[in-house]
């Protein structure tokens, strides 16, 4: 009798800690739902940056969600849509880094050297790029960073000049 107390008891609280981390979630969810409503974080941009804040708060209350790489790799987006592109590249190297196996790695790891790329790190954004090719070469993005490390070699001003030719 007392083993079924106790098993009931720590189903019980095992059940109470479940319902307090999805609810957590949901509340975080609902905050980035504002902001996709809003459909540009750079308009709204406290409202982006509490979104940012509320990924960080719940992946430090739980870090051992499995969705941690999808909750990282969303406070990159939104950090790289608020123009804060270094702090994205963070965000972004943490999902292919320390999830290398997750389906977002890949995209991570060409969405940090396109924020290199924007931040004018041009020859940390081609290392970047060349590494996404390499651990991916079969990514369909591959062309796409071949063509980004190529348009790496020229100044705005060329660019403008060939764009304008």
């Amino acid at each position: 009798m007392r083993l079924i107390l106790v098993i009931i008891a720590f189903v019980s609280v095992l059940s109470s800690c479940v319902n307090a981390q999805k609810k957590a979630l949901d509340n975080v969810l609902a905050l980035e739902d504002k902001l996709k409503l809003a459909q540009d974080a750079s308009s709204n941009r406290y409202l982006a940056l509490e979104v940012v804040a509320a990924y960080s708060q719940f992946l430090a209350a739980y870090p051992n969600i499995e969705s941690k790489p999808k909750l990282l790799f969303k406070s990159g987006e939104v950090l790289k849509g608020l123009g804060e592109n270094l702090k994205a590249a963070q965000y972004f190297y943490k999902v292919h880094h320390n999830f290398p196996e997750s389906k977002l790695a890949p995209l991570a790891l060409f969405y940090q050297a396109h924020c290199f790329e924007i931040i004018e790190q041009r020859l940390t954004a081609k290392n970047t790029y060349e590494e996404f090719i390499e651990r991916y070469p079969n990514h369909p993005y591959v062309e796409q960073a071949i063509g980004m490390i190529q348009l790496l070699h020229y100044s705005d001003e060329d660019l403008i000049k060939q764009f304008e030719k």
